[in-house]
């Protein structure tokens, strides 16, 4: 909505207006520089409990990758999908198919932005000029962050604001009439200072009704407070996308239209309106203790969409608070830092379904739903000599959901659930030389259902709308490994385990979003970087993973051992980038997916499954002065390929998917100035 750039701009001017009046002191602002933010504070990779992977902003450049979802896919244990076209794709980190979006906790800033109901994330909201890194935490976060972090997090930091002024502009076009611009804009004080990132992108895209336009708009502004910073950030996103639908396969009549006509569209009529907008205030100060932070956020996400026939209106509101403390303390001959905080988060969510736009004033279905989260947390890692660190953490999180639809008086409408879920986590990580360290872990993690698995549109005895509730999942996890690094060669492998208890899933052998009977995950991720000389470095992240029903038997079929769908066992990435010259770089990815069940086929029984895949990208960059341009070819051996299909349950071989791009280029220039 118009209200979103409107608070930005009134913010963008107020902030403005207090740099001018700002009272000069005599120290500037000093912004060391952060490693990672695994315990929610400044560390280093030497001393965060958990193996972090970190890719920095200078990773990114190099990245043959365009979208932030292509640039995770180049890690261990990460898998993509899309079945829209969009750069928003869904995510995956170790194995949970059509849920992983739901099971990975992805953060900006240390804010959550996984959303109550299944949607991705926006990862286009975030101009790829503002990351200064991204932190990627396989199957670990639970403790200090809550619900949602059983497949890992994804912590996306911004950059601050730069001591000089300087600025950078780019444009871009490619294959499909694509256009791209970037502005990046940044200046310090001695008191204050102010980092804008815009960026925008309009794209036909490679299927037909299947136009992508987005802008983004990010601001960051700190200043000295006391001993330590206040820092106030906001932006505003907008995205019209047009929604082509899926291409069928039907054996029984004939009909193959991957083959056919895969660019397509059975759906020419449908699209989507998305408006975000996002403000906090945060507070880090120094104190006699140690360290305390504090942030207040807010959140919202205006959509429309007509799908098939149906139109809907959504508004989602979140407010959270995030007040935490670092304190380190000596007991005995250990030293310790210990962690504690809490977390509030309200959520209010308001849809409103109908046939059309004109009948949306008297909707066939309002969904109203409210969530409030409270939650107290304590971490405390101890050093156990010089080679040892024993990490220990607890958490509990107070759930309260009410769910109704306003327009349906039936008692099966409407239900409400408080429910109190907790984690753990136990780490050991022991030193064995200065280069190489092994690590174990084990722990508890949960996530808390979102609106759309507790609401089913015809679930009711009327074939009308109802709302049951899901109980929580959880999750006992198990993790060992090892971390060598030596220069800039690095490795890193861990084997992992978990069970789960009430995954939340929909069944496509009842027809139910559901809590499963017993499932299980375990599997194996080896990452290692190797530089063979000044000018070349090979990355390589292979991944094993295997995702099982332990037991359960739904409509008369048992599933127990069975394979849960969308998750493929195999997965190698491998990314190398050479130095040409002194200002012309080579980067290169490629990324085979193995076989994985196709959605729907919790029985096992299809008969086929999705085809393995193997595409290539590549990107060349000069600099030459002030200015950097780069050629980049994605999909270049041009592999027809899908990330998601769907099973019929009802005819042999009959299936549905959605075609990713073919073979494409794209030409960017960019040019910094101060």
């Amino acid at each position: 909505m118009k209200q979103n750039w409107t608070i930005v701009a009134l913010l963008g001017a107020i902030t403005s207006t207090s740099a001018a009046f700002a009272e000069p002191t005599t120290e500037p602002i000093v912004l060391d520089e952060i490693v990672v933010t695994a315990t929610r504070f400044k560390s280093t990779p030497e001393s965060s409990p958990v193996n972090v992977t970190v890719i920095s902003a200078e990773d990114i450049k190099k990245s043959s990758a365009k979208t932030i979802p292509t640039l995770l896919a180049q890690h261990a244990g990460i898998q993509v999908r899309s079945n829209d076209g969009t750069p928003d794709m869904a995510i995956d980190l170790r194995g949970f198919g059509m849920t992983g979006n739901q099971n990975t906790l992805v953060l900006l800033d240390g804010q959550q932005l996984n959303d109550i109901e299944l949607t991705s994330i926006r990862w286009s909201a975030i101009p790829l000029d503002s990351i200064e890194r991204i932190e990627i935490t396989n199957g670990s976060g639970a403790v200090l962050y809550g619900g949602g972090a059983t497949g890992g997090t994804i912590n996306i930091i911004t950059k601050h604001p730069s001591k000089e002024a300087r600025g950078s502009a780019g444009i871009g076009y490619g294959s499909y009439d694509s256009k791209e611009w970037q502005l990046a804009l940044s200046k310090s004080g001695e008191r204050i200072g102010m980092r804008i990132t815009a960026s925008g992108l309009d794209t036909a895209n490679y299927r037909a009704n299947n136009n992508v336009t987005q802008n983004n708009f990010e601001a960051d502004v700190r200043g000295n407070v006391a001993q330590g910073e206040a820092i106030l950030k906001f932006g505003a996103d907008k995205q019209n996308l047009r929604l082509p639908g899926e291409r069928k396969v039907d054996p029984s009549t004939g009909i193959n239209q991957l083959m056919s006509d895969p660019r397509g569209t059975s759906k020419p009529l449908d699209y989507a309106k998305l408006d975000g907008g996002h403000v906090s205030l945060g507070v880090t100060q120094q104190l006699s203790l140690g360290d305390a932070a504090a942030e207040f956020s807010y959140r919202n996400k205006n959509q429309q969409a007509f799908l098939s026939g149906s139109y809907l209106e959504t508004n989602l509101n979140l407010l959270s608070f995030t007040p935490r403390a670092e304190i380190p303390f000596q007991l005995g001959k250990f030293g310790h830092e210990l962690v504690i905080g809490g977390d509030a988060a309200d959520w209010d969510y308001d849809s409103r379904r109908s046939s059309s736009a004109a009948s949306i004033g008297a909707p066939t279905t309002h969904i109203l739903a409210k969530q409030s989260n409270r939650a107290l947390y304590a971490q405390n890692t101890t050093q156990l000599g010089n080679e040892t660190k024993l990490t220990i953490g607890l958490r509990s999180q107070q759930v309260d959901y009410r769910a109704r639809d306003a327009a349906n008086a039936a008692a099966y409408a409407s239900s409400n659930q408080s429910r109190t879920a907790n984690a753990y986590e136990i780490g050991l990580r022991h030193r064995l030389s200065p280069n190489a360290a092994l690590f174990g872990r084990i722990g508890r993690s949960f996530r808390i259902a979102t609106v759309d698995e507790i609401f089913d549109q015809y679930g009711g005895t009327a074939f009308d709308s109802k709302v049951a509730m899901l109980e929580p999942q959880t999750s006992q996890d198990s993790e060992a490994g090892l971390d060598y690094k030596s220069g800039e060669n690095k490795v890193h492998a861990a084997f992992f385990m978990m069970n789960l208890s009430n995954e939340i899933h929909f069944n496509a052998l009842n027809f139910a979003n559901m809590n499963l009977s017993p499932t299980r995950r375990y599997g194996l991720e080896w990452e290692g970087t190797h530089s063979y000389t000044g000018a070349l470095a090979v990355t390589a992240a292979y991944s094993y993973t295997v995702a099982k029903f332990r037991e359960g038997v739904y409509s008369g079929i048992n599933v127990s051992g069975n394979n849960i769908p969308l998750v493929p066992r195999q997965r190698l990435a491998l990314s190398s980038s050479w130095k040409i010259a002194e200002k012309t770089a080579l980067n290169a990815n490629m990324i085979y997916v193995g076989k994985q069940y196709f959605d729907n086929d919790q029985a096992n029984t299809f008969g086929q499954q999705m085809p393995a895949y193997t595409t290539v990208d590549m990107k060349l960059f000069h600099r030459q002065g002030a200015w950097s341009m780069t050629v980049a070819a994605n999909n270049l051996l041009n592999k027809k390929y899908f990330t998601y299909g769907v099973a019929s349950t009802f005819t042999a071989g009959k299936y549905n998917a959605y075609p990713m791009q073919e073979r494409n280029f794209s030409l960017n220039a960019t040019y910094e100035f101060e």
